[in-house]
């Protein structure tokens, strides 16, 4: 059953201002609260992560509450095209079935903080103390904790209500800023490092990082495997000897140095599907007419799996993410993966079917042995990315008691990814 916020519903023509920032003197003491940056239907990482690790520490059993954004009509109209949800109950009931629909257990309570989608950032953006929104638990996890801390009145650790606060950090924000083109950029990116550091130091007890892409001044982070891919990825039927498609998944943004995959398709003569959405979308279609790469684009697809038995190899050239989301979904799915050599792809230099390289001469090299040769088994990456494990390592990491396996009902079980929505 799902509870919403005790607080009056927020709609899109409503500011939320008068909503109470505690709650009733009877609210109950949850055992963790997620909060995150973004929330679907935006198809992000902190998105996808928040959403399983909220699922999954309630279905093993605690007490969860999931603290997400609520975004005007303006703000829905910029970030999705149109006002999707006219309330805040609105959403949860779409949320509710999408997360069914994805392979995750049943969602939990759930609670608005009031946000922003600002253009210019291409980010969510509070516009209130997202501490003050959530309950009282205690544990709070934190997806982006850094991005969590920008409304400028934000509480440090004294006025928090958890025994403890762990913050999972995922984005490479020096990555975009130095690549982003903006008069002083290295400047700004030290700034913002600066700054987001000493958020996380005044706030978190324990700060979190899925590689050693991530590293902000002052802070002492633990590398930590408390992310996994949606259970239908590891459903995908082998590669065949016929198989041969070619794909890149993420975001049209351009700091993700997506002219590096015109010239891949361009130089190797390979057809290289492209699926996604982004800002940048028409940038990069225009540079893949110029010069004649075989690039074939598609929308977003939030149910991806389905599309993989005709794919053989992923090419992933972005070097900002801090640990890529997608490239752990194709080696779940046994495909091979083309990266190039960052620290943000260290974590899946121990599997097989990784083909890295340092120059594009090596991405069309790796390119070639990939499609030349049929992919290992992925055991490996299928224990090291599933849900299950990775919600036990992030309830020993709040210091939450044992409460046993994570349990799926009948609806969540292999294949329940293909339920419609």
């Amino acid at each position: 059953m799902i509870k919403q916020s005790d607080s009056p519903n927020l709609s899109g023509d409503q500011s939320g201002r008068d909503r109470p920032r505690t709650g009733p003197p009877d609210a109950p003491v949850y055992d963790v609260a997620v909060l995150t940056s973004a929330a679907l239907p935006w198809l992000t990482g902190p998105s996808l992560i928040s959403v399983w690790q909220a699922c999954g520490l309630a279905a093993m059993g605690y007490r969860v509450s999931y603290v997400f954004p609520w975004l005007d009509a303006g703000s829905q109209r910029r970030l999705w095209g149109q006002c999707r949800f006219a309330d805040f109950d609105a959403q949860v009931a779409w949320m509710a079935r999408e997360a069914e629909a994805l392979g995750c257990p049943p969602l939990p309570d759930c609670r608005p903080y009031r946000a922003r989608y600002v253009r210019g950032l291409r980010s969510i953006v509070p516009l209130e103390d997202v501490f003050g929104a959530a309950p009282q638990a205690r544990c709070l996890v934190l997806s982006e904790p850094e991005h969590l801390c920008w409304y400028p009145f934000t509480r440090a650790r004294a006025g928090i209500r958890a025994e403890t606060t762990v913050g999972l950090c995922m984005t490479n924000y020096d990555h975009f800023i130095r690549r982003s083109g903006v008069p002083m950029a290295s400047l700004l990116s030290n700034l913002a490092a600066r700054l987001h550091g000493r958020a996380i130091r005044r706030r978190m007890d324990t700060a979190l990082r899925l590689s050693s892409a991530m590293e902000l001044p002052g802070v002492a982070f633990k590398d930590a495997r408390v992310t996994g891919v949606l259970p239908g990825y590891a459903q995908v039927p082998p590669v065949t000897p016929g198989t041969g498609g070619v794909y890149f998944l993420g975001g049209f943004i351009w700091e993700k140095r997506l002219a590096d995959l015109v010239t891949i398709a361009e130089r190797a003569g390979q057809t290289i599907d492209v699926h996604g959405v982004g800002p940048d979308e028409a940038r990069i279609r225009a540079l893949a007419s110029e010069r004649g790469a075989p690039l074939r684009f598609f929308g977003p697809n939030a149910r991806f799996w389905k599309e993989m038995p005709r794919y053989r190899v992923f090419v992933n050239p972005s070097r900002s993410e801090v640990l890529c989301t997608a490239t752990a979904e194709a080696l779940v799915s046994g495909r091979h993966v083309v990266l190039p050599d960052c620290p943000g792809n260290l974590p899946f230099r121990g599997y097989p079917n990784t083909h890295f390289y340092t120059d594009m001469d090596g991405a069309i090299e790796a390119l070639g042995r990939a499609l030349a040769s049929m992919p290992a088994p992925a055991d490996a990456a299928r224990c090291d990315f599933d849900w299950t494990l990775a919600c036990d390592r992030l309830a020993g990491l709040c210091r939450l008691p044992p409460r046993g396996p994570l349990r799926h009902g009948p609806a969540h079980t292999a294949g329940s990814p293909d339920r419609p929505v």
